[in-house]
């Protein structure tokens, strides 16, 4: 199932760059602010929906039908343990998880996006792409494990799509659903914990 995401994302990826010499090209670039939903599921996690922001920069080429763009994100995201964690995980916990029920983490995270849109009409875009989210930092709210970076990966990759709608005043709104594709648990117990994220945002387009 994984390889076939993949295939679909870098085949779309292909279509669009094979079609982009067809057409004249317009340079884009802009800033964008948003709200970020993510929940990251896992059999020893909780798995609720969190609320943050996100805030990044975008550049690309738009052609007369299709559009190819980067992106590169900030956001965050929440993970909470699950009431069974510290059976599974006991050799990573710290000797402070004793005295808290669940261990909660906020992971600071730069996500670059790269994404081939297509017109569906006049200012309004599909697009869709492989992502990929590199973790800055993990803050340990509880102190409940004994060194965060045994337990969660450095990044992962997901896939996006969503839409894109052009306003008047140089200003864009999109929206798009970010899914999972790797694993973001490091340790050596079974489990698989994949993202999953919903965000809306306001941009500013200079190009």
């Amino acid at each position: 199932m994984k390889k076939t995401v993949m295939i679909t994302l870098f085949t779309a990826l292909g279509l669009g760059a094979f079609h982009t010499n067809l057409y004249a090209q317009k340079p884009m670039a802009g800033i964008h602010l948003g709200a970020t939903m993510d929940q990251t599921i896992g059999t020893d996690l909780k798995g609720a929906f969190n609320g943050t922001f996100m805030a990044g920069a975008y550049g690309g080429l738009r052609f007369h039908k299709v559009g190819l763009h980067a992106e590169l994100n900030f956001s965050q995201s929440t993970i909470t343990t699950g009431d069974n964690f510290k059976a599974a995980f006991g050799n990573y916990l710290s000797s402070n998880a004793s005295n808290v029920k669940n261990g909660t983490f906020k992971l600071n995270e730069l996500s670059i996006p790269l994404l081939v849109s297509f017109n569906l009409v006049k200012g309004l875009w599909i697009e869709a792409g492989p992502q990929y989210t590199a973790v800055v930092s993990i803050q340990d709210k509880n102190e409940f494990l004994k060194a965060t970076s045994d337990v969660f990966k450095t990044g992962y990759i997901s896939g996006a799509a969503g839409l894109w709608l052009d306003l008047p005043f140089h200003l864009k709104v999109s929206g798009r659903y970010i899914f999972g594709i790797t694993d973001r648990n490091k340790t050596t117990v079974q489990q698989d914990w994949r993202t999953g994220q919903i965000q809306l945002a306001v941009g500013y387009r200079f190009l």
